[in-house]
């Protein structure tokens, strides 16, 4: 966690915003303290805190589009009613917590796994000297909590729906089927069974679809390792990109959600149509001078018109070796793909379970 934003109402819900802020900034956590404006200018603690300028309610939505987490020093009942408009998915909520504002209790509200709700309040509650609230199931009875694996592991969860199929499994008891397509580092935590088919698996894979009908409905974790490299003809539109970009994912079997980056040469490194394509993405888009991609090594799908125009034959295999080498290293797992005046390759970073 990063960033976060607290709100008080009381002078003593003020005393206690101070000392969570300076409790959190110790841990490198950039924090922010608010209250109403006529507590703000009588409290002792007034100079350290921002007077809120417009409703609750429009506080609470710049909060959840712009924080990592938020604390509410009151009851509960007024934090419910001020995030319930903006609630979203597991995996878009920011971390909500809420303590009295005497610090005695501090509740994980929202988020508790993959925001980080749980752990914001034990930390929250240390720093107060209150005892932290947890209602995550997995987690008061001590099994194994799969959406905060994947938190763990950086892993994509790709039907946020399946988490309770798997968490309810884990409630009653039953062994949980586990299958990764990379190699595994450590032992598996209990119940995970390696490669034991259950009535719920979990599977580790950057495929769109499973060759084994066993792993068809099974809960599928994928990680980020797949580095886009991409060359284009000048005033290409990020629609054409994305088309280009899907067939080749869906002609390797290659899930979107395993996308990490994006490489190019720095001629298009302003390139409108693939600024956007990496945008729309959400991936980190890198480009390399023709002399950095003409040093990498391998056997490459080579054009004459491409050399005079760029400096270098070929764009897209060499960029995408030379990110994923910048990245840790890895391997081409596509070679040069054409469509539309736009060509595709695909490397793979390297990459292990570590447990």
């Amino acid at each position: 966690m990063k960033k976060l934003s607290l709100i008080c109402f009381t002078e003593a819900g003020a005393e206690l915003c101070v000392r969570l802020m300076e409790g959190f900034s110790e841990k490198g956590i950039q924090c922010q303290g608010y209250g109403p404006g006529k507590l703000v200018e009588r409290s002792f603690y007034g100079e350290k805190l921002v007077p809120l300028s417009v409703s609750l309610s429009e506080w609470t939505k710049e909060q959840f589009l712009t924080m990592d987490g938020m604390i509410f020093i009151g009851a509960a009942g007024i934090a419910v009613r001020a995030i319930a408009p903006f609630l979203k998915t597991k995996a878009e909520d920011p971390a909500v917590v809420v303590l009295d504002d005497m610090g005695k209790f501090s509740i994980s509200l929202l988020s508790g796994h993959l925001g980080g709700a749980n752990e914001l309040a034990e930390n929250a509650a240390e720093i107060s000297g209150g005892q932290a609230v947890i209602t995550t199931a997995t987690d008061n009875h001590g099994g194994f909590a799969v959406d905060l694996f994947a938190k763990k592991q950086k892993l994509v969860i790709c039907e946020l729906n399946k988490i309770k199929e798997v968490s309810s499994a884990v409630l009653r008891g039953e062994e949980i089927g586990f299958f990764s397509d990379f190699p595994i580092e450590g032992g598996l935590p209990s119940p995970l069974i390696n490669n034991g088919e259950q009535d719920v698996n979990l599977w580790i894979t950057i495929k769109d679809e499973p060759e084994n009908e066993m792993l068809k409905d099974s809960f599928k974790l994928v990680p980020r390792l797949l580095v886009l490299g991409i060359g284009c003809r000048r005033g290409v539109d990020s629609e054409t990109i994305e088309k280009a970009v899907n067939q080749v994912l869906q002609r390797w079997n290659l899930s979107k959600e395993s996308l990490a980056a994006c490489a190019s040469i720095d001629l298009k490194k302003e390139e409108p149509g693939l600024c956007e394509f990496t945008a729309s993405r959400g991936i980190r888009f890198y480009t390399y001078p023709s002399e950095v991609l003409g040093e990498v090594e391998g056997e490459f799908s080579a054009s004459s018109f491409v050399k005079q125009v760029t400096g270098v034959d070929n764009v897209c295999e060499r960029a995408a070796l030379a990110c994923v080498k910048e990245l840790g290293g890895g391997k081409l797992l596509v070679k040069k793909q054409a469509a539309n005046s736009v060509t595709v390759a695909v490397a793979a970073l390297d990459w292990k379970l570590s447990l």
